[in-house]
């Protein structure tokens, strides 16, 4: 291939030779033929200089059988087919994305406010009129009550991420749906239940839900991949229960733990631990 190349390019320049020993000739021998004669040596410039700048491109140019790898200075130019999977497999971690959080994640790390947000916006998306109790004031075990024309029910939330549902909790809770004159009720917790508190549940008519019933949830109300979902589930502000200001950060004086207070006091005095 080189040998070719070299011969092509050596004919090339002997034709130009040999056209520019006539130029020269006519020029020095025949001065009728001098105007034209400048006219071919212009065309014989302009020529040459496309084919120079054609070459010098051509040698800048890459070649499309070599890639070569940034990333190791070191590394030489192999041919495509020859190269190791390595090389490709580190390429591509460069421009993988970081995967998006798992909507579970998200789930665990908003507070406990949030968390019954997230709720009433479930059961409101469903066609559900909610009231709800919760928050920073005295509810009596009451967070939700939902109800429909012929539907009405109370929705106790436990944002817990490392306690699951005791048959205490549910005891608890029937002594709250006593109380609002609700027969039916349900208990929305993260972690779980355990067996024993399934069991009173079961037996009272009372509805446990988890993690993976919310996000099944979520699902059939179109929720899901929502704006307000996500807005909601990405909020990294705590807000105040009460009057659902923004909260800040601060340091106890005497005992040196820090808390969540309310950032329109002295209006609201709500404080949260710090853990909340």
């Amino acid at each position: 291939m080189a040998r070719a190349q070299k011969s092509k390019e050596t004919a090339i320049f002997e034709s130009a030779t040999v056209l520019a020993g006539l130029v020269i000739f006519l020029w020095l021998f025949s001065s009728n033929f001098r105007p034209w004669v400048q006219l071919l040596m212009a065309f014989f410039v302009v020529i040459l200089l496309v084919w120079l700048v054609y070459n010098v491109i051509k040698q800048e140019s890459p070649s499309p059988t070599f890639r070569t790898f940034s990333h190791n200075p070191y590394q030489t130019e192999e041919p495509i087919g020859k190269q190791r999977p390595t090389v490709f497999i580190e390429e591509l971690k460069k421009v993988r994305r970081t995967p998006e959080p798992a909507i579970s994640e998200k789930l665990r790390k908003i507070d406990w406010f949030q968390f019954e947000k997230l709720i009433e916006l479930i059961y409101q998306r469903r066609g559900f009129k909610v009231k709800r109790l919760g928050g920073a004031n005295a509810d009596g075990g009451v967070d939700l009550v939902v109800e429909l024309p012929a539907e009405r029910f109370v929705v106790q939330c436990k944002h817990w991420r490392m306690w699951k549902v005791g048959v205490r909790d549910i005891r608890e809770f029937l002594g709250t749906l006593t109380d609002s004159q609700i027969p039916n009720g349900i208990f929305i917790t993260l972690r779980g239940y355990t067996r024993e508190a399934k069991q009173l549940a079961d037996r009272h008519g009372i509805k446990i839900l988890n993690e993976s019933d919310i996000i099944q949830m979520l699902e059939k109300s179109g929720l899901i991949y929502s704006q307000e979902i996500s807005r909601l589930l990405s909020d990294e502000r705590k807000l105040c229960p009460k009057c659902e200001k923004e909260m800040v950060l601060r340091t106890n004086r005497l005992k040196g733990n820090k808390f969540w207070s309310c950032s329109n006091f002295p209006r609201c005095r709500s404080n949260l631990n710090c853990e909340a």
